[in-house]
């Protein structure tokens, strides 16, 4: 499960970011989920909630957006949604694409309490 990993990691941003921005807590953290990210967002979720109780951030909320996947069709360049390997475009019935996005997880937000 590398959930945990990464849950540990977010952990370990949390804390690069409270030093940065001087903060007194983060109340909240907000992620943007793809779904083709390779994650399981409700294993990510109660790893999450494990980890942060051993820390500074176990009042921290968690929100998770799942985002849909994006692909552009490498044949006919429409982009279509599929959360399925291969890709298929369902224009050009062309096997294969590029992925726009929902392939990664990032912060979409913070919020901090200030001294």
């Amino acid at each position: 499960m590398h959930e945990y990993s990464l849950a540990n990691n977010l952990i370990e941003l949390l804390r690069e970011q409270k030093k940065e921005k001087k903060a007194k807590k983060i109340l909240k953290v907000e992620l943007d989920f793809g779904k083709l990210s390779g994650a399981e967002p409700v294993l990510f979720e109660e790893a999450f909630e494990i980890l942060k109780k051993e820390t500074e951030f176990k009042e921290t909320e968690l929100k998770i957006n799942l985002i849909e996947p994006e692909i552009k069709c490498l044949k006919c360049g429409k982009t279509f949604n599929t959360p399925y390997f291969p890709f298929l475009c369902p224009f050009c019935e062309n096997f294969g694409g590029e992925i726009i996005k929902g392939d990664k997880i990032f912060i979409k937000s913070l919020v901090i309490e200030n001294f």
